[in-house]
């Protein structure tokens, strides 16, 4: 995967710019609240069609303009790729795929494929159980057209069903049509969910074992959002259905006296442990970095094990929160994958491995 060609108007503090990238590393370097975070923001945009900053489309647009144009130039297995999205002043945003409409965003999820790492990706560790969800969810979507539509219906479903609760008067008959879709959807996003996390822990392990020199050894634990016993996770999907459906019934009667769905992936969390020590409570902040960093990596090599390709990594002013031996690991690590990183300072070591593709931010505009 690489992104060839990024043209902007009107996006955050930029009026019209378009910018050529490398095939390697590219860095963004400017002092703070000059655009760097714009730009990197814009190509994750492409990638996700969600900025990870805000969830209001006009905040991206310039101040005092009506619209923004994003157009990204990009190259995948598949060839050559054009993505344009515009952004109006509370409207959808309209997007088109190498010249064409797109009408479902499912259409367009994985045509870039994009890896993001910021200083906020401590919160996957640290914070509430929907940091870690949001996480397994991004990733999975990208890669997994199944998933995104599995989840999408669940979240549909589960708001419906949630609005039912609230009524004053609400037969039990009432909730079976909508636990039946909640369970085969919400089954099969925890087959995945756990296929998945299986899959990363086998790619993290080793990483962390690498940067921590074999001295500290990472697990991690999911828990799904119902009950479900020792060794679930060999059913196959109908037999999880079938106990999924179960456990709807028997927690009808507490969500109809709660007025709120308890049960399902909505509950999902994951519990990260180095040396049997639980990392959230008792890990140190530079833990959990290594934690965070391991499972980013991790989740490189494992969309390129499941699509043939290795996605674009973007990091947000990361290099700041790492110390020496973790950056220089980082550095090594990041060889064959597109890296665009944003920082206040350029060391030598990153300026040698940027072969050129350095570009200066300051107030909106872009220098080479």
């Amino acid at each position: 995967m690489i992104l060839k060609k990024m043209t902007l108007k009107n996006y955050r503090n930029y009026e019209e710019v378009e910018v050529t990238f490398g095939p390697g590393l590219n860095i963004f370097i400017g002092e703070n609240a000059q655009g760097k975070t714009n730009l990197l923001e814009a190509l994750y945009l492409c990638a996700s069609l969600r900025s990870f900053r805000t969830r209001k489309d006009r905040e991206l647009i310039k101040k005092n303009e009506e619209q923004a144009y994003l157009r990204l130039m990009a190259a995948n297995q598949d060839g050559e790729q054009k993505l344009e999205l515009l952004l109006k002043q509370d409207q959808k945003k309209r997007i088109r795929k190498n010249g064409l409409g797109v009408t479902t965003i499912g259409d367009v999820m994985g045509t870039v494929k994009a890896v993001l790492f910021s200083p906020e990706d401590l919160k996957i560790v640290k914070d509430s159980p929907q940091e870690r969800r949001q996480f397994i969810d991004s990733e999975l979507i990208q890669i997994s057209p199944l998933y995104y539509h599995s989840l999408k219906r669940y979240q549909k479903i589960l708001k419906q069903r949630n609005q039912l609760l609230k009524n004053e008067k609400v037969a039990e008959e009432q909730l079976e049509v909508w636990d039946d879709q909640l369970s085969a959807y919400g089954a099969r996003i925890i087959q995945l969910r756990n296929q998945f996390l299986s899959d990363l822990l086998d790619l993290a392990r080793p990483i962390h074992e690498e940067i921590t020199e074999k001295k500290e050894y990472m697990e991690l634990q999911y828990r799904p959002g119902i009950n479900l016993p020792e060794g679930w996770s060999e059913w196959e999907l109908d037999q999880l259905v079938s106990h999924f459906r179960c456990e709807m019934e028997k927690s009808r009667k507490n969500d109809l006296y709660r007025r709120v769905t308890h049960q399902g992936p909505h509950r999902d969390d994951v519990h990260f442990t180095i040396n049997d020590m639980e990392v959230r409570q008792f890990g140190s902040q530079g833990q959990k970095r290594t934690v965070v960093l391991s499972l980013k990596l991790a989740v490189l090599e494992w969309m390129k094990q499941e699509s043939g390709e290795y996605p674009v990594l973007m990091m947000d002013d990361v290099t700041s929160e790492l110390d020496q031996k973790r950056q220089e690991y980082l550095l090594k690590y990041l060889k064959p994958v597109q890296t665009f990183i944003t920082t206040t300072h350029l060391d030598e070591k990153m300026k040698t491995s940027a072969n050129d593709f350095i570009f200066w931010i300051n107030d909106g505009k872009i220098y080479k």
